[in-house]
């Protein structure tokens, strides 16, 4: 009787704990770095439209009759801009998915461009600097949502390392190119460039860019309604499953509150969030300051021409990419050495459970060594401009302490990033 009894017990199984909850992503890792690419280089012209622009100021000034004051009311205008209209875009996004509105910022992209290398008045200017702004600045910002859609907390900042580089390149090389067209035509040519080289990106996202917004693909298995897929699959994964994603039955979201740019606001609510933004906003207020007076300083100081102005921007370019390269790895080892602390498990396949981690100490934990190192050279700097402190001779331009400091102080407010 008892052997009967033991038989007609129902074995002990781990079916169940071996069923693993579906992995955050079904992109393999090379089709997620060429996704990344992709949109870190839409992102590109975000940050390229500012520094390609800067050197052109003084020539833009007086071929269209106006003061170097005027024509910085156009980088005003660009920055209060792109400070609107990402959370605009960033919404619609979210909502419509990545690919759509890549589509139609870099088309828009394109025709403005068309449009600012014909134009010749001041006003035309400052009307199509805001569109341009309107069109291109939530590229950056849809780069990083794509970021956010492939990988997980655990992995993300080696991904944030790779987009960084590429994002935080226009400040070596974009003035440089806008000297070299200063130099062979005029400032029209510098909106051409973009035109021309913003097509081949949008070429490559019409062929190739699939969507990763996880409302609509979930983790890439679901199939995606027709306007978010992509022409050509390379990058599109391989077991796609049929149907629709549960979240797009509850419908596109209310479009009064989707054009809202206040909406964001509400991701403030969230403390780890607003001490996140609030350090790094204070520190790119920095950085604009310091991009947009660095090529009018040159020329009014060094009468210099337009290529050397671009020139002047390697420094903060070389000290900017090396403060990414440097930020992506920092961020994965901060990660992880605050997860050992508090004895939580990482898990880089399914994602971890943010609820119950303290983000905001992992991003944020060194970040007050690189805060004391940057306060001190802003300083140097201001002293340095005040004075004026630099060379007469342009041989002696590498001995500069503007260059020196603007060397030191860019790593420190990517660091910060």
């Amino acid at each position: 009787m008892e052997s009967t009894r033991n038989e007609q017990q129902p074995l002990p199984t781990t079916v169940e704990a071996d069923i693993e909850a579906p992995s955050y992503t079904v992109f393999t890792t090379r089709q997620k770095k060429w996704i990344v690419l992709i949109a870190a280089s839409a992102g590109w012209f975000s940050t390229a439209s500012s520094f390609i622009y800067f050197p052109a100021i003084p020539f833009l000034a007086r071929d269209l009759g106006a003061s170097v004051q005027e024509i910085n009311l156009t980088v005003t205008s660009y920055l209060i801009t792109s400070g609107i209209f990402p959370s605009i875009w960033g919404n619609f996004a979210d909502h419509y998915g990545r690919r759509p509105v890549f589509i139609m910022s870099i088309g828009a992209y394109i025709a403005i461009n068309i449009g600012l290398a014909v134009q010749r008045s001041f006003a035309a200017l400052v009307t199509l600097r805001m569109l341009q702004s309107m069109a291109i600045s939530a590229t950056f910002s849809f780069a990083y949502g794509v970021l956010g859609d492939l990988t997980t907390p655990a992995d993300r900042g080696g991904y944030v390392g790779l987009i960084s580089i590429l994002l935080n390149t226009p400040p070596s090389v974009a003035p440089l190119i806008s000297g070299l067209l200063l130099i062979r035509w005029s400032w029209p040519a510098i909106f051409w460039f973009l035109a021309i080289l913003s097509s081949t990106v949008f070429i490559a996202i019409l062929l190739f860019l699939p969507e990763t917004c996880r409302r609509i693909v979930g983790n890439g298995s679901v199939r995606a309604p027709a306007v978010n897929r992509a022409l050509l699959s390379p990058l599109c994964p391989d077991d796609v499953q049929g149907g629709t994603h549960s979240l797009i039955r509850a419908g596109g979201g209310d479009l009064k509150r989707l054009t809202n740019p206040f909406t964001a606001f509400g991701l403030l609510k969230n403390y780890g969030t607003a001490v996140s933004v609030a350090c790094f906003g204070v520190y790119y207020t920095i950085y604009s300051c310091l991009q947009a007076s660095l090529s009018t300083v040159f020329v009014e100081i060094y009468g210099v021409s337009g290529l050397v102005a671009g020139l002047s921007y390697i420094p903060f370019g070389i000290a900017c990419m090396l403060g990414s390269s440097l930020a992506g790895k920092l961020l994965d080892y901060d990660y992880a050495r605050t997860a050992e602390s508090l004895l939580l498990p990482v898990d880089r396949r399914k994602g971890d459970d943010l609820k119950a981690f303290p983000i905001e100490y992992a991003r944020l934990r060194t970040c007050k060594y690189f805060i004391a190192l940057c306060a001190p050279l802003i300083i140097g700097y201001g002293w340095a401009l005040q004075s004026k402190v630099v060379s007469p001779k342009l041989r002696d331009e590498a001995k500069s302490p503007k260059l020196a400091i603007s060397l030191l102080t860019s790593p420190s407010i990517w660091l910060c990033h």
